[in-house]
């Protein structure tokens, strides 16, 4: 995991809200293929794997199509 963001580099990467960043990592850690991707180095410190993040969006993409 060598390409590690935090929240408000991923927030202005992909032009999301903080919040939705925030709910995003909620489902990430919930979620035991995703959580590996997310590190905690601090009590308020959290580093992303950008590579994970963007297979969290894909799957979270292929499991709303599947509900259509």
């Amino acid at each position: 995991m060598e390409n590690q963001i935090t929240r408000k580099e991923l927030s202005d990467k992909f032009g999301y809200s903080l919040t939705t960043i925030s709910r995003d990592l909620r489902a990430m850690r919930e979620n035991n293929e995703f959580k590996k991707y997310i590190q905690k180095t601090g009590h308020r410190t959290v580093r992303i794997d950008l590579e994970g993040y963007r297979k969290f969006l894909d799957f979270k993409e292929q499991q709303y199509k599947k509900v259509l």
